[in-house]
């Protein structure tokens, strides 16, 4: 198991991988770790933070511990490219659900690994949506990809 906390203009990320699989990435107030992390996730996640295009479409996620339906929730909406989004409805859709809105906002505020399945771009089709207790990174992060302004 290796575990690092990354800092990023926005706040600190923790991360944890188990088996060369990325088991959580969450937000969170810890502070950095030394050595900040030196895999390649690492590497990729300080180029996203930087602006940069990342897709994290290489990164193995474990999802064990989730059901079937989260499992189609977190599929579908690693599939939302870099400055697009998603509303829970259009995502209930796309899993054959269509009338799973709710679910599937409980699905996402589940998601053990945030930005790598890239939660933030799920939107309600009124607004924003939720985000944890965290708003404001949702915003950032897309404002980051350009979805937002």
């Amino acid at each position: 198991m290796t575990r690092y906390v990354l800092g990023t203009p926005f706040g600190e990320v923790e991360v944890r991988t188990e088996d060369g699989r990325l088991a959580e990435l969450n937000l969170t107030s810890r502070r950095p770790t030394k050595d900040g992390g030196r895999d390649r996730l690492a590497a990729e996640l300080r180029r996203y933070f930087r602006g940069e295009p990342v897709t994290f479409e290489d990164v193995e996620v474990d999802l064990d511990r989730a059901t079937p339906f989260q499992r189609q929730v977190y599929e579908a909406t690693r599939a939302i490219p870099r400055g697009k989004v998603a509303t829970y409805g259009q995502i209930a859709k796309a899993i054959g659900r269509p009338n799973a809105q709710r679910a599937v906002g409980q699905a996402l505020n589940r998601n053990p690994t945030a930005i790598v399945i890239p939660c933030h771009r799920v939107v309600a089709s009124d607004g924003l949506g939720g985000f944890g207790n965290d708003l404001h990174w949702k915003k950032d992060l897309l404002r980051l990809e350009g979805a937002l302004r």
